[in-house]
């Protein structure tokens, strides 16, 4: 069994490398606070330790509040500076003000750095009239946190406008398959009128004929013979334009990507599911079956695997990048219940194309059940359908 590459363990759990970061500059500031001594620097005690640890540990849920982190670590970098301790070397701060500009943008980053920045300006200006600060701190500090700001806001940018690229391409793609599938409907509606013409010209052929032949059958036989001649040659020229006709529609549904070709295909199940569910590769889905799902209508089963198809293309697409899908179905003593739950970024499916969450509803409703669609506690998106069925 291969080894993860540690590059890719620290991008796919990424809450577990920012507290090996926080972790890491914790170590670091509290080991050179106090093995490191410095002329002018106070000794150690046991408050300037908690403060360097209050001053570095917040990083890890740099994530998850940006503005709060940065407040947190540069309160205690203050408090460090003004009491003359050596340690954290405002680390926490940098990596705290990249963190910042990365998942926070508009006014609000801009508001909160600006305050940031000033407060540390304020207190360098104060160390200069006390000669605790050297003025070289003046120019050092603005511009490294104006450096740490302007880079997380580029590599912020620079993501967004990867999202933006991919969400376009997606766009572009559906487009192109709409117009595509819009284009065989109306071959299919033009060979419809062809097949129309053609068959109901013969047939009124083969018709005129029969009448004819029938009243010739007592006087002229050899008329009637040679009508009901033509009635059999106008019958196999029609069989013939339909085979034709319809040679066309099965081609036209073969070269059609994917959606003619399925609706041949045999109806999914239940048991579909989990097939669906494998080689979805791109995402991490867990199957759960509860209860008895045997002998359930057919028409169920069918809308059900459709509400789970759609709910993990909306997963696939909106949702950003999760790190569970679960889906569970569960036999309830008279309904049957499909839920798919995510914990991605809760993306709504209400503005999707495809069925979406009108196409869902309608599934639902045919069967009068009920379709419930929103956030679920503690982060993600759920949906979950509910048919009624009889007694398990």
């Amino acid at each position: 069994m291969a080894r993860p590459h540690p590059v890719n363990w620290l991008r796919n759990h990424p809450v577990a490398a920012d507290w090996l970061l926080a972790g890491l500059l914790v170590f670091m500031s509290v080991g050179s606070h106090l093995t490191v001594a410095m002329e002018d620097a106070a000794d150690p005690t046991w408050y300037s330790v908690v403060l360097i640890v209050l001053a570095t540990l917040p990083v890890g849920v740099r994530r998850q509040a940006p503005v709060a982190t940065l407040v947190g670590v540069l309160a205690a970098q203050m408090a460090l500076e003004l009491g003359n301790f050596e340690g954290a070397g405002w680390s926490g701060v940098v990596v705290a003000t990249y963190s910042l500009a990365v998942y926070t943008s508009g006014r609000r980053l801009w508001r909160v750095a600006s305050l940031c920045l000033a407060s540390a300006v304020g207190l360098i200006i104060v160390g200069l009239f006390t000669g605790d600060a050297p003025w070289q701190a003046l120019i050092a500090t603005p511009v490294s946190f104006t450096a740490a700001l302007v880079l997380g806001d580029n590599v912020r940018r620079r993501r967004e406008r990867a999202v933006e690229l991919v969400e376009r391409a997606e766009r572009a793609e559906r487009e192109r398959e709409l117009l595509a599938h819009q284009q065989l409907l109306d071959e299919r509606a033009r060979i419809a009128r062809e097949l129309h013409d053609v068959v109901a010209h013969s047939v009124s052929l083969m018709v005129i004929q029969a009448g004819a032949a029938r009243l010739q059958l007592g006087k002229d036989p050899e008329k009637a013979d040679r009508a009901l001649a033509t009635v059999e040659s106008t019958g196999r020229q029609a069989m013939t334009e339909m085979r034709r006709i319809l040679g066309v529609l099965r081609e036209g549904a073969d070269s059609a990507d994917g959606e003619a070709s399925a609706a041949r295909a045999p109806q999914p199940s239940l048991a579909s599911i989990t097939t669906l569910a494998e080689v979805s590769t791109d995402l991490p889905i867990g199957v759960h079956l509860h209860g008895d799902l045997d002998e359930l209508p057919a028409g169920v089963e069918v809308n059900a695997y459709r509400i789970v198809q759609e709910a993990l293309t909306n997963v696939r697409r909106h949702a950003g990048p999760v790190q569970q899908v679960d889906v569970t179905v569960r036999r309830e003593p008279s309904a049957l219940v499909v839920e798919v739950a995510d914990d991605g970024r809760g993306a709504s499916v209400a503005t999707q194309g495809g069925f979406g969450l009108a196409g869902m509803r309608e599934r639902v409703a045919a069967y009068d059940g009920e379709l419930v669609v929103g956030p679920r506690v503690g982060g993600g998106w759920r949906v979950r359908a509910t048919f009624p069925v009889g007694a398990a």
